[in-house]
């Protein structure tokens, strides 16, 4: 790690915070930072490595960047590639500006329920026809200045519970890395591509070893014709590129199978690369568990139960939520050695214990832990919730961090949602005594700002994992993690603001985004304080679960021929699972059938092959993105 390498990821930050909320939220021209595996991070990481690296090389061999450096900017980025995206800027603005707009409709009913209840430190305003949020969803149309002054309160009491959180998962993660990455020996197939991209040639050429690799080149070379192909129509004057779509939900509507809740979608090639670079046996559970959930929607069709319409459907919702506590709790099983060990040498009895290795101190990470779950608990009981509510939700809401990260590290699912609300469950569990009226607000607010289908918690369990390569400063993490999400929002911050006054939020292409979310979050905590006894809650999908989460981790920890596992469960439901699944198979059955009938070596080209396939694929949505900010969106994209 170099100073040289900070200043130019923090550049990169910068502009990726600048970038993301125009040209996704605003403008829809593009995602650069709305997944796990962030397209602007990838084309940032290969433009370093084949231009600058490659001239750099040329005036001076000594000048390029090392592996380790592009490395801790790769780090930088997707880490602050959670901050402008729904991990966050998203839904925070208009989750404290949206209830008092909304208020005005006729329509609402929470006028005198929820938002009377919103604690006024959390909101801009509560007045429904104030100019403050008029001007924020309808634009001032040039005139006057942005009123930075009335946001920074609201945003002041909300970073305490934001910087606690955050502190909490980063701890949570450094506790975590050892028992991941040396015990149980996850892939973390995410961070293997920027790794084996940037590993520098024995030769010492002016390109990565990687490109030695006929089957990588083919992969890389390949992508990128096709995808220009694709984007023929585009430049023939067509609104948009051609496209390789499945239409499963058209095809089998008026047949048995309509039922099954099939979405149509395109055929994409980074999961079929990333199903490929995993275990057979997890890849094989994506598409088996999705296929095993849309036989149980059809079942509940042919008798005639209302739990199982679509996606979405309670019976999807609260069996994802059994299945989420039961793994976790599986998973702290499973490291319970290592906790323990991580306990003792934090109070000081475990000297035999030795984390010299980690990039963070046992000791420091432990007490940050307690210090970052502390402060969100007392923030929610600051707002009127019970100390051991707090404790739960609190609790719930790492649950879903943690299982995120599971995923992402085990699977290279680099899209993941969960579709389950942590205060749903505590309230349907307590038979509606859980929460105030403010602390039922104060909950749902909280959900629908930081959880949604980009996590922190994944970035920061792959940063730790490429901390190996890190042999100098690799303390330095911690700070420079820190450093990166205070620049990360500040900017985000600042042009999300910015540009809601200037264009408008009700102009932006997303209505959920821009209204549809807040006014969930309100409904909800309307119901909870109107008739807190009736609950979303539904014990069988919840129990089945559980108990589904439960039987397949023991087979799979007890006999080692059990063929599938349990993360195809977590993953079974929400919107990307209905894209993705199809995919997964396709990379599944080309892995088993090289593994089966090709050789050793098949098996490592066909690797490479993927590796090459993903960079370029995802550079090249970020160059889509690009080329149609510069052109104003007249161009219709890659």
């Amino acid at each position: 790690m170099t100073w040289r390498a900070f200043i130019l990821g923090l550049i990169a930050v910068v502009g990726l915070c600048l970038l993301e909320p125009y040209t996704s939220f605003c403008r829809g021209w593009g995602y650069s930072a709305g997944t796990h595996f962030p397209s602007g991070a990838v084309f940032l990481l290969v433009f370093i490595t084949l231009t600058l690296n490659v001239l750099l090389r040329w005036i001076r061999r000594s000048m390029a960047f090392r592996r380790a450096e592009l490395m801790l900017i790769w780090c930088m980025l997707i880490v602050a590639a959670t901050v402008p995206s729904d991990g966050l800027a998203n839904f925070w603005f208009t989750m404290m500006a949206g209830p008092s707009y909304l208020a005005r409709r006729p329509d609402i009913q929470w006028k005198d329920t929820a938002l009377a209840a919103a604690p006024d430190d959390l909101l801009v305003t509560k007045e429904p026809r104030s100019l403050l949020v008029e001007q924020f969803y309808e634009g001032r149309g040039g005139e006057g200045r942005t009123p930075w002054g009335h946001w920074l309160r609201p945003m002041a009491y909300w970073l305490v519970f934001i910087v606690s959180f955050y502190l909490a998962i980063l701890c949570m993660c450094a506790i975590l890395r050892r028992q991941w990455v040396d015990v149980e020996r996850l892939q973390f197939p995410l961070a293997r591509v920027p790794l084996e991209f940037t590993e520098e040639g024995a030769d010492g050429g002016y390109l990565p070893r990687i490109f030695g690799n006929r089957a990588f080149v083919i992969g890389f070379v390949g992508a990128t014709l096709f995808r220009l192909l694709r984007a023929v129509p585009v430049f023939m004057g067509a609104a948009s590129p051609w496209a390789i779509s499945v239409p499963l939900r058209q095809t089998l509507l008026g047949t048995p199978l309509e039922n099954m809740w099939f979405a149509d979608f395109e055929l994409w090639w980074m999961p079929i690369g990333f199903a490929y670079l995993v275990p057979a046996d997890v890849s094989l559970s994506i598409w088996f568990f999705y296929l095993f959930g849309r036989l149980e929607l059809v079942t509940c069709y042919w008798f005639g139960s209302s739990l199982g319409r679509g996606t979405w459907s309670p019976l999807m919702r609260w069996q994802q939520c059994g299945a989420y506590i039961v793994f976790v709790l599986g998973m702290l099983f499973m490291a319970r050695r290592h906790l323990a060990a991580v306990f003792a040498k934090a109070v000081g009895r475990g000297r035999d214990v030795d984390d010299s290795r980690e990039p963070v101190r046992y000791r420091l990470a432990f007490w940050g832990f307690v210090v970052g779950f502390g402060l969100v608990v007392a923030w929610f009981a600051y707002y009127d919730m019970r100390l051991w509510v707090a404790v739960l939700l609190c609790a719930l809401l790492l649950c879903v961090q943690l299982v995120h990260a599971r995923m992402v590290s085990q699977s290279g699912l680099y899209d993941t949602w969960f579709i389950w609300e942590p205060p749903d469950l505590l309230h349907g569990v307590t038979g509606g005594h859980a929460f105030s009226a403010t602390a039922a607000v104060v909950a749902q607010m909280t959900r629908r700002i930081m959880l949604h289908k980009v996590h922190l918690a994944p970035a920061v369990m792959h940063t730790f994992r490429i901390s190996e390569v890190f042999t100098r400063r690799k303390r330095l993490l911690l700070p420079i993690i820190l450093v990166t999400l205070g620049v990360s929002v500040a900017v985000s911050s600042w042009q999300s603001i910015r540009q809601a006054y200037g264009n408008g939020v009700v102009n932006y292409v997303s209505p959920w985004r821009q209204t549809g979310n807040a006014q969930q979050a309100f409904d909800a905590a309307h119901m909870m304080i109107k008739r807190p006894e009736q609950s979303t809650l539904e014990w069988v999908p919840l129990a089945l679960g559980a108990v589904l989460t439960g039987v397949v981790m023991f087979m799979r920890g007890r006999f080692y021929w059990w063929p599938v596992h349990p993360i195809g469960i977590l993953a079974m439901s929400n919107w990307s699972a209905d894209r993705i699944w199809l995919p997964f198979m396709l990379g599944w059955l080309i892995k088993v059938g090289l593994l089966k009938f090709g050789s050793g070596r098949a098996v490592r080209k066909a690797r490479f092959f993927f590796i090459g396939l993903i960079l370029a694929e995802a550079s090249l949505s970020s160059v889509s993105t690009i080329l149609r900010t510069l052109t104003k969106g007249s161009f219709a994209g890659l």
